[in-house]
């Protein structure tokens, strides 16, 4: 996860807010908006942030650190600092109950200890911009510049002993980092110059194997060009569940005023666009939910995509928006209760021009919670009865321009209720990516 204060950091590189510009994400096909947390109080602090899964925050202002409700409720404040900093990054190990806290004002990289309290400094890095953790527990990756502002380099940093170690020098500003499930490092490149040329940002990826030699890389001579042509990146994280990164592209479109949050494959691909911002974003957090869904377009609503935007340039305003997928919907139409005439299984809410297979069960086979399984899909996806329950299932039926089709049967008293449908939903090269929610004909 990239923090808020990335917003800042962004924009003194990129272009900065108006007053005229709308707070509003925009989600993209396949995806909605699902609430926001406001955070216009912290626009004079620029606050780093980590949304925790139940929604509360834990916010550090360069100044107070605190854990909050959505709402804005104190859950517990964990003391102020003896004088105003700027905030770099919040990074919390949820698991371990441990937050990392870094500052760009004298580069201090400090622990604390979520449960007790208690906080220590690790080690100082001048100008640390993102951090992320490594595969190997107890290790991390920093990126800073202690070469001066427009020398971007990476570190890994040992969060027991603290100890700092230069893995590589990169070009341009410091950016994102993110670390995949092999242990390999990618980070944000830019060219060092401002206004940074169009298309001229890169994500380039450092091997496991060559981050561990104990030399320093550098992206030109050792690192693979990942990802490439973006206007700039302000943020970005990375979901082990799905081998993708979301990716925040900013100070793109023809006025340099969009933000696009973007789904990058394992290939270095752009392969689908979550939403987009007319201004700028970052602090990209993907939240999974552990039931083994995926991140991604027409997915049942159990992960989400949590963006940053601000205008605290402009009016005073900030905000968190919560992106999740948006699961297409099974219809259900009859002619009535108890009574024999046509009716509809309809799917709404399906890939554009894409396809659809209804399944049939018998509706007492219904589970109280979906099942997630694996038939042969691009991901894992979620039924409402075992597979081996849906004893029927039609050939897949072309989708409308809204993602909608049907069909139609006789329905009588006597099967009334009796069968559970679910559509498996394809997109327009029937690839299997999801499911839509059931319903009983009834």
């Amino acid at each position: 996860m990239k923090t808020f204060s990335t917003l800042v950091a962004a924009a003194l590189v990129g272009t900065a807010l108006t007053s005229t510009t709308q707070a509003q994400v925009v989600a993209n096909a396949g995806y909605s908006v699902a609430g926001s947390i406001d955070l216009s109080p912290y626009c004079g602090t620029f606050p780093a942030v980590h949304v925790f899964t139940d929604g509360s925050v834990l916010i550090f202002d360069g100044s107070n650190t605190s854990h909050r409700s959505a709402d804005g409720t104190i859950l517990r404040d964990y003391g102020t600092r003896p004088s105003s900093v700027f905030a770099s990054f919040v990074r919390v190990n949820e698991a371990d109950r441990l937050a990392y806290i870094g500052e760009s004002s004298f580069g201090t990289i400090s622990e604390l200890d979520l449960d007790t309290g208690t906080s220590r400094i690790l080690n100082t890095l001048v100008f640390n911009f993102d951090l992320a953790f490594d595969v190997v527990p107890g290790l991390a990756y920093v990126t800073g510049s202690p070469g001066g502002f427009g020398a971007n380099a990476l570190y890994r940093l040992d969060l027991v002993s603290g100890d700092l170690s230069q893995v590589a020098q990169l070009d341009g500003f410091s950016g994102p980092v993110e670390v995949d499930s092999l242990g390999n490092v990618v980070v944000s490149v830019d060219p060092g110059l401002f206004p940074i040329p169009a298309d001229s940002v890169k994500l380039v990826r450092f091997d496991s194997v060559e981050v561990t030699l104990g030399t320093v890389l550098t992206d030109e001579a050792d690192g693979e060009d990942f990802s490439v042509a973006y206007d700039g990146i302000s943020s970005m994280d990375y979901d082990a569940q799905t081998d993708r990164y979301s990716v925040i592209e900013v100070n793109s479109g023809p006025t340099a005023s969009t933000s696009y949050a973007w789904s990058v494959n394992s290939l270095g691909d752009r392969v689908d666009l979550v939403a987009s911002v007319p201004g700028f974003a970052g602090g990209a957090q993907l939240v999974q939910s552990g039931l083994g869904t995926a991140f991604a377009g027409y997915q049942p609503e159990y992960s989400s995509l949590r963006i940053s935007y601000s205008q605290c340039f402009g009016n005073g305003s900030a905000d968190i928006f919560n992106v999740v997928p948006q699961q297409a919907t099974a219809v259900f139409s009859g002619p009535g209760p108890m009574m024999t005439g046509p009716a509809f299984i309809d799917v709404e809410g399906g890939v554009p021009n894409g396809f659809a297979s209804l399944w049939v069960a018998r509706s007492s086979a219904w589970e109280s919670i979906p099942l997630i399984d694996d038939i042969g899909g691009l991901y894992p996806v979620a039924l409402q009865a075992s597979s081996a329950a849906f004893g029927r299932r039609f050939s897949p039926i072309l989708l409308n321009s809204s993602g909608a089709g049907g069909l139609l049967f006789t329905q009588t008293p006597a099967i009334e209720g009796g069968f559970l449908f679910q559509w498996i939903i394809q997109d327009t090269s029937l690839q299997v990516i999801s499911t839509s929610t059931a319903t009983i004909n009834q």
